[in-house]
């Protein structure tokens, strides 16, 4: 078989991996793509992962001062504020 009978949806499967990693690892892997980019970078990458464009600027200041991801801050399914009666709004 020849490399051209593969054929890869890649911007399919770039989407299905970023949907894969956390907050900051998306934020990392953004400013990674945008920085590869060059001009127009963050722009162009935000339109694609559908991210803000201040998340990637974020993500490319934590890349070029090199920190690491803040410890035990990953948000994790189903936290924030539970819902029940005297949460809701009275009309």
């Amino acid at each position: 078989m020849k490399k051209t009978d593969f054929a890869y949806d890649m911007a399919k499967h770039e989407k299905f991996f970023y949907e894969q990693l956390s907050e900051y690892q998306k934020r990392m892997y953004a400013a990674l793509k945008a920085m590869e980019i060059g001009y127009y970078g963050v722009r162009a990458v935000s339109k694609q992962l559908d991210i803000h464009i201040h998340t990637i600027s974020r993500g490319k200041k934590e890349l070029l001062m090199q920190t690491g991801p803040p410890a035990k801050r990953i948000r994790q399914k189903g936290g924030g504020r539970k819902k029940n009666a005297s949460n809701k709004q009275f009309t």
